[in-house]
């Protein structure tokens, strides 16, 4: 595989994207890859080996540019008791609903029309997956860009289901392409049954073109690995994506 870095502008200043491909020139299919709360850390780059291996071109970018380059949160130090661990617990959930969905939206702009310009990125139709808060950023981006993204994926998802008029699960039904969605029977910080409506709008969409699972035993983090990464339940989740992938984009 290849491994590159880029720089993309964007209206707040400069943000880094990383690429994970295969070797060659390409052109190579495009999955954009929203990484998962904590930021992009070792078992994310794991994460798109997986779907680079399967022939494409999987790029992330950085969530949290506007708070620090890169940004990557200790779980540990978060997961302790005390003072400290609270005062961070609160800094970083603050840094993470804080970057909001118009901030998400105008740097993946910022990021195709760099990707756009790399001869080894093919252009449209591509993919998108998301992890955890990225999911949400999964189907912003279904919804508002259904000429660009024809399959999406959202592993672990977090405010997806919301009581909001506008909550991102709403929006299922307007997707002409198609989708999967996977949650862990043992997720305490995102339940099945909490999302439940997400879940029957993914299965109701017409002609199969969504698929909701529920994995045994899988927590919260399930699919990337390190932390509570479960392989079987991430097998058959990066076993789906690639099916829909292959479908809609390849």
């Amino acid at each position: 595989m290849t491994d590159q870095m880029l720089s993309v502008p964007t209206p707040d200043g400069e943000m880094g994207a990383f690429v994970r491909r295969p070797d060659g020139d390409g052109p190579f299919p495009v999955i954009v890859y929203f990484h998962h709360g904590p930021g992009l850390d070792e078992g994310t780059k794991e994460s798109m080996g997986f779907l680079a291996d399967a022939g494409y071109y999987v790029v992330s970018h950085d969530r949290y540019h506007r708070e620090e380059p890169w940004l990557v949160a200790d779980i540990a130090k978060l997961r302790a008791a005390g003072p400290e661990a609270e005062a961070a617990q609160k800094k970083f959930f603050g840094i993470l609903l804080g970057t909001t969905d118009d901030m998400v939206e105008s740097d993946l702009m910022a990021l195709l029309a760099v990707v756009g310009k790399d001869p080894a990125a093919r252009k449209a139709p591509m993919g998108v997956i998301g992890f955890c808060i990225g999911a949400r950023s999964v189907m912003r981006s279904l919804a508002k860009h259904p000429d660009i993204f024809t399959a999406g994926v959202g592993l672990h998802p977090s405010f997806c289901t919301t009581e909001d008029a506008d909550s991102p699960h709403v929006a299922v039904e307007t997707y002409d392409g198609l989708l999967y969605i996977a949650f862990g029977s043992e997720d305490k910080m995102q339940s099945p049954d909490a999302n439940k409506p997400f879940i029957d709008a993914v299965n109701d969409m017409p002609d199969g073109r969504g698929l909701a699972e529920i994995h045994p035993g899988a927590d919260h983090g399930f699919s990337v690995p390190g932390g509570a990464y479960q392989k079987a339940a991430a097998d058959r989740s990066y076993e789906k994506a690639l099916e829909i992938f292959a479908k809609a984009v390849a």
